[in-house]
């Protein structure tokens, strides 16, 4: 088994896709308003029952690295999307905080981020006993990203 894709919530996808499409790299396949009038992607009791409210609307961004990495942006408009407290998407509460990347170079990668003006985790990067060097920061919704250079 193998991951299919993840899937962001997010409040602007236009401001998210500045990080993940624009210092990243991903690009986007799909930019659309779903439900779809073709109810090609989802029909209106699809999305309603996958969102649990009626009248569901969302846009989503389908975007994939060269690596073919994938990732979903979900900007809902129905029900309108609520950020989720910062300390709540950081250890110590349960679900999915954090997207790791494997890259090449740790450092340049760690100045390009840094440069863009995204808010880290750690002002170093810092490594795990020989099998990875990493940092961490936050994307514009506050949830963590992690880049990872492996090291074995």
């Amino acid at each position: 088994m193998k991951i299919h894709h993840v899937c962001l919530i997010v409040k602007n996808i236009d401001e998210s896709l500045k990080l993940y499409r624009d210092i990243l790299g991903f690009k986007p396949d799909i930019d659309m308003i779903i439900p779809d009038a073709e109810g090609a992607f989802f029909n209106q009791k699809t999305l309603d029952d996958i969102f649990h409210v009626k009248g569901a609307k969302s846009r989503m961004v389908i975007a994939r690295s060269k690596e073919g990495t994938v990732i979903e942006f979900q900007q809902p408009m129905v029900p309108d999307v609520q950020s989720v407290p910062k300390e709540q998407l950081q250890y110590g509460y349960t679900g999915f905080h954090e997207l790791a990347f494997t890259v090449d170079d740790i450092n340049a990668w760690y100045d390009k981020i840094k440069a863009a003006g995204y808010e880290m985790q750690t002002e170093y990067t810092w490594e795990v006993r020989g099998i990875v060097k990493s940092f961490l920061f936050y994307d514009v919704d506050g949830n963590m990203v992690q880049m990872c250079k492996p090291l074995q």
